[in-house]
């Protein structure tokens, strides 16, 4: 007989807006903290939005795709032998920190290091092991390029607002920049519906180089020289935000220009016409 263990942990998230707090605590398995939290994040977090000609373009304060890295890593690579202790997740005004029990596994200081060039060494290869068959993250470990990444692929995104990485020998944490924040209009933003935020960062799209219809026609040219590009890919060659190339793809996949083919992991893209 094969006995099973369920483990469950401790995860904790708070949110400080101004004065006020929202906390929760969140006791699990592994994949439900990750859900749970994903979910918390986007309750405590608001889009920034401006109307286009055909469509509405957004603007999230923290990329889903970098906040999902960093909580995975949190989880993958905390220290469980530390009791009384648990990954935190605390929202500010300008930042999100996650912080995790455990330094880097080999001792060194990830601000002494280029985060581009980090490559962990995993404390727990079994947690990591079960995360990248759900294709939760990659087996060679680049979590923190793809947090950078997917800043970077921001349409608003600025040099000052590049994601910030600190270890002691007992933790670690990651800082994420709210892509939003701006000291003049906090308190104008706080509790505004989306369409009295129409407008706001309206010189953000300034000088772009397609129209959306063009845009569409680059993304099919695009994916007959190389059906495995990525919609990152496609944000950087575009110069527009992945939220933006995923709009593109919806209207060019309901149109039947296009088709995925396959697995998340192991697709590619087909074209049409």
């Amino acid at each position: 007989m094969v006995s099973k263990l369920r483990v469950y942990l401790f995860f904790k998230c708070v949110h400080f807006y101004k004065y006020n707090a929202d906390d929760a605590e969140f006791e699990g398995n592994i994949i439900y903290l990750l859900k749970a939290s994903l979910d918390f994040v986007k309750r405590n977090t608001k889009k920034m939005w401006k109307k286009g000609p055909v469509y509405r373009i957004e603007y999230p304060e923290y990329p889903e795709r970098a906040v999902q890295e960093a909580l995975v890593n949190a989880l993958i690579h905390r220290d469980y032998s530390v009791i009384g202790s648990e990954v935190h997740v605390d929202i500010y005004d300008d930042r999100l920190e996650i912080y995790s029990p455990g330094g880097m596994y080999d001792g060194t200081f990830v601000q002494d290091l280029n985060p581009l060039n980090v490559y962990s060494i995993r404390r727990n290869p079994i947690i990591a092991d079960v995360f990248a068959r759900m294709d939760l993250m990659e087996r060679r470990g680049s979590g923190l390029r793809k947090i950078i990444e997917a800043y970077e692929a921001e349409e608003n995104y600025k040099e000052e607002l590049k994601p910030e990485f600190k270890s002691t020998e007992s933790s670690f944490t990651t800082i994420l920049k709210n892509l939003n924040y701006d000291t003049q209009n906090v308190t104008q933003n706080e509790g505004e519906s989306e369409g009295q935020n129409e407008g706001k960062n309206e010189d953000q799209n300034d000088g772009k180089k397609l129209k959306p219809k063009d845009r569409r026609n680059k993304i099919v040219k695009l994916m007959k020289e190389n059906s495995n590009i990525t919609t990152t890919e496609l944000s950087h060659i575009l110069l527009v935000s992945v939220s933006t190339i995923e709009r593109d793809l919806k209207v060019l996949t309901d149109e039947k220009t296009i088709e995925y083919i396959g697995s998340a992991k192991d697709g590619y893209w087909k074209v049409n016409k």
